[in-house]
């Protein structure tokens, strides 16, 4: 699932093709996680713009990455960072049949994490907006560094 889809500057075009009644239960992450679903966060990257972070935000605030000016859709429905990061790490492994090796910093995982220049944990969601990637580390190797 890409959180970015739930970014009200879009949201619309959601609305449009389900109806309102069935466009006001989108997104409902905090009931699919009580319903003990398997929630994978992921991006359409490379194929479309959505970065990671800019879908962390959406996920944990359901307001738009993409226009401030757009007030939230369905805030009721966002996560705390902490789950929605499980779910683009972990759960995303686990969706593939990875997770016996990958999405969790732990002994015998592989090494794959991202470095940033903010902690958004406590500088806040919105801090996921400028926050950039310092180094990303795949398999306890440096792929990338700032």
């Amino acid at each position: 699932m890409q959180p970015v889809h739930a970014d009200p500057a879009i949201f619309a075009n959601w609305a449009a093709q389900l109806g309102d009644d069935r466009a006001d239960r989108a997104f409902a992450w905090p009931e699919y996680e009580d319903a003990g679903a398997l929630l994978a966060f992921s991006t359409d990257a490379p194929t479309a713009p959505h970065a990671a972070l800019a879908n962390m935000y959406v996920a944990t605030t359901r307001a738009s990455a993409l226009d401030s000016d757009v007030p939230a859709v369905h805030p009721q429905f966002a996560l705390p960072l902490e789950r929605a990061v499980v779910h683009a790490t972990r759960d995303a492994a686990l969706s593939i049949g990875d997770g016996d090796w990958r999405g969790r910093i732990a002994v015998g995982q592989v090494a794959d994490f991202a470095v940033l220049d903010v902690d958004p944990f406590s500088e806040g969601n919105a801090s996921l907006l400028t926050a950039r990637v310092l180094r990303t580390v795949i398999a306890g190797k440096t792929a990338h560094e700032a």
